[in-house]
């Protein structure tokens, strides 16, 4: 069974350029580095991982303030990361980039992803300008999602509105911010009217896993959320994926296994940010069969990730015949 990174991004020069043209020169904690598919694979073989699936993205996904470029951005690191499938089919896959807030254009990147790029799925930042994914205004875009039983990444970004705190924001909002996509997930009802997305968490999650019994109790205890959920907030939890990138420790695995079960969690690096969490003297670091054994091992590795990207799937059964 092949190793499969869910969670793993690339910075081609295009988006690089984007981020300083708009004064970011560092993302996620990192200075910005040079990405090549080369050293990627070269990662990847020094950690025994088969194939990465790459988004590209930093603090606010492709939208700096203006639609235009979002739409370009989005079509030329979309099309640079097809030439990279093309070149290394069993190796990488790849999320489109989608570029919201403009409906309009997300709606046709979503069509170039998928009927001219032949890509594996899409990602979504957990908000762009202040709306979170789950929000009304984007409904036609978790239709057309829905429609091509899509497998989304969602990623946290810089929360656009934070107290100034003493901690660079991947340290902690990231995660809160997955959370509030989940619970708007929820609220909103969207998990319920299109149940073919296939959402994957980043980071374990956020706060979702250990924050669970929580947000069962709201329904309970609140006679308006009663009238918005139609399930146990527990099946909602069981509905989504949950990649294991910089959440990995025995007690995160551990939550996210009493939580929502192996079958629902998937392998992750968040490589290239992640870099200084590789510690080559800890070889069996990241390896999950320490934690789960190697079946169910095998399962989040790979298992669970081919179930969910079939055009993967495809290209790898099609390498082996």
């Amino acid at each position: 069974m092949p190793t499969i990174d869910v969670h793993t991004h690339f910075l081609p020069e295009p988006y690089v350029q984007a981020l300083v043209r708009h004064g970011i020169n560092w993302t996620g904690g990192v200075d910005l580095a040079p990405w090549t598919p080369e050293a990627h694979l070269q990662f990847m073989d020094e950690w025994g991982i088969d194939t990465g699936v790459l988004s590209c993205l930093a603090e606010t996904g492709v939208y700096f303030g203006d639609q235009h470029e979002a739409s370009e951005l989005a079509r030329n690191v979309n099309d640079i990361g097809a030439d990279v499938v093309r070149r290394h089919p069993r190796r990488f896959g790849v999320f489109g980039a989608v570029p919201l807030p403009g409906v309009d254009a997300a709606l046709a990147e979503i069509d170039h992803i998928y009927d001219d790029l032949d890509l594996d799925g899409v990602y979504l930042v957990s908000q762009v300008d202040g709306t979170y994914v789950g929000d009304p205004r984007w409904e036609p875009v978790y239709q057309a999602l829905d429609a091509r039983a899509a497998t989304v990444l969602l990623h946290p970004v810089e929360p656009k509105e934070t107290p100034d705190l003493p901690w660079q924001h991947w340290i902690g909002e990231y995660v809160f911010d997955t959370t509030r996509v989940f619970m708007t997930l929820v609220f909103n009802g969207v998990l319920d009217r299109y149940p073919n997305i296939n959402w994957i968490l980043s980071h374990g999650g956020g706060a979702v896993p250990y924050l669970g019994h929580r947000i069962a109790a709201a329904p309970r205890v609140v006679a308006a959320y009663r009238e918005l959920v139609r399930r146990p907030i527990r099946e909602y939890l069981r509905s989504v994926y949950y990649d294991v990138a910089v959440a990995d420790s025995p007690v995160q695995v551990n939550t996210m296994v009493d939580a929502v079960g192996t079958d629902r969690m998937l392998f992750g690096t968040d490589w290239l940010y992640a870099d200084g969490l590789f510690d080559r003297d800890q070889a069996g670091e990241h390896d999950l069969t320490r934690l789960l054994g190697a079946r169910l091992g095998a399962r989040v590795a790979g298992t669970n990730a081919l179930r969910i990207l079939p055009r993967l799937a495809e290209r790898l059964a099609d390498a082996e015949g």
